[in-house]
């Protein structure tokens, strides 16, 4: 029992040993380096709430049989009515006689560039451009005769030399238009059945259309999506009539008081679609047990989310933009917020409005004569008030 005693009081002076240590070491540390500062920088808190939903669109799917089948659009790309989709071709003369056309057609457009008075290097230049344009809009709809001009100026260095433009185009369109006759035996064009804008992806939900979505309840929102058709075997593709697209999604009674027929609100698709999108909020149902169902509605970007279905999103009901500071940093004079900003080696005084808190941080207000984005913000001084001079 003695030797129980002992090793118990043994164990105390051990952990008072070791907290008085932490301590001493603490305030040497804040006694030898006093000041602590962080620079304050911009921050936005949003009010959201992230769900999961389905997209919809008027869609059709587009089949084509045969092997020996090639695909002439590019996903997101805008078609017409009669358009061709994609060329089957029937035996390897068909296939030989066809990468042939696809040479000459790139070679005109080259001869048709440096006939206009483009230098190789313009046109290598232009080549980077136009696909540095087309990514930053989104638009890769013309993404094959991109990457042949940059094939063409830069990767392979094919690019024609200047002389006799007019003379080379003209033979090479001779050639072209008796190659094109000469196909009409053995290539079978699958054309467009309707305008619109054409996916290679088919996922079974393409009988759904907007047609459907009226006067939604989370009952017939389940039952919507619950069955899946399977995709016919020889699909192509799925062709999206007009530009506007919905998203429908399930969310709970409270977050739906949130949400106004017919008001705008923002959209984060982050997880399979980088954007934020403005969406119109086109029905919000009664609510079932506890949920309601909301349908959005946009009239952009279709071209990017052609080739979604369910997707995640974070719908937005707000946000805070400020700056932000450590809580550590925050004090009170009476009821007033305030921090100390280091300038030079002086500490000025900064009265701020807290408007909303994270974490360890707070998010104030950015004021023209207040606390502003990179200022340098005392966090902890040996000596801190209105004027102290504080120094490292």
């Amino acid at each position: 029992m003695e030797r129980s005693d002992a090793l118990i009081k043994f164990v105390s002076v051990l952990v008072f040993v070791a907290v008085m240590v932490c301590l001493g070491v603490s305030f040497w540390s804040s006694y030898s380096d006093p000041l602590r500062t962080v620079s304050a920088t911009g921050m936005e808190k949003r009010d959201g709430l992230e769900t999961s939903g389905f997209i919809v669109r008027d869609e059709q799917i587009v089949t084509a049989s045969g092997s020996n089948l090639a695909v002439t659009v590019t996903e997101g790309a805008k078609v017409a009515y009669g358009e061709t989709l994609a060329v089957r071709y029937v035996g390897s003369t068909a296939m030989e006689r066809a990468q042939r056309i696809s040479e000459i057609q790139m070679t005109i457009r080259q001869l048709t560039a440096l006939k206009n008075g483009k230098s190789g290097d313009e046109l290598a230049d232009a080549a980077v451009l136009s696909l540095a344009f087309a990514v930053a809009d989104r638009d890769l709809s013309e993404l094959y005769s991109l990457e042949q001009d940059l094939d063409a100026y830069i990767i392979t260095g094919s690019a024609l030399a200047a002389g006799d433009e007019a003379q080379r185009i003209a033979a090479l369109e001779e050639e072209l238009r008796q190659l094109s006759q000469d196909s009409s035996s053995d290539t079978v064009h699958v054309e467009a059945p309707i305008s619109g804008t054409f996916s290679f992806a088919t996922d079974g939900y393409e009988g759904i259309g907007p047609g459907d979505l009226q006067n939604m309840t989370p009952e017939k929102y389940d039952g919507l999506f619950a069955v899946r058709a399977e995709p016919p075997a020889d699909a192509l593709g799925r062709l999206v009539r007009g530009i506007k697209w919905y998203y429908v999604t399930k969310v709970d009674e409270r977050s739906a008081l949130k949400l106004t027929h017919g008001s705008t609100v923002k959209l984060i698709f982050s997880r399979t679609y980088s954007a934020e999108l403005g969406m119109l909020i086109e029905q919000v149902s009664q609510p079932e047990n506890g949920f309601c169902t909301v349908v959005f509605s946009c009239d952009k970007y279709l071209h990017e989310v052609a080739a979604l279905r369910e997707a995640t999103a974070e719908i937005v009901f707000g946000s805070t933009k400020g700056v932000s500071v450590p809580r550590e940093a925050i004090h009170l004079d009476g009821e007033q917020p305030i921090v100390y900003i280091l300038e030079g080696v002086t500490a000025n005084r900064v009265a701020v409005n807290i408007l909303a808190e994270s974490g360890d941080f707070c998010i104030v207000e950015e004021t023209r004569t207040g606390l502003r984005v990179d200022d340098t913000v005392i966090v902890r001084a040996r000596s801190l008030y209105d004027g102290a001079v504080v120094e490292g």
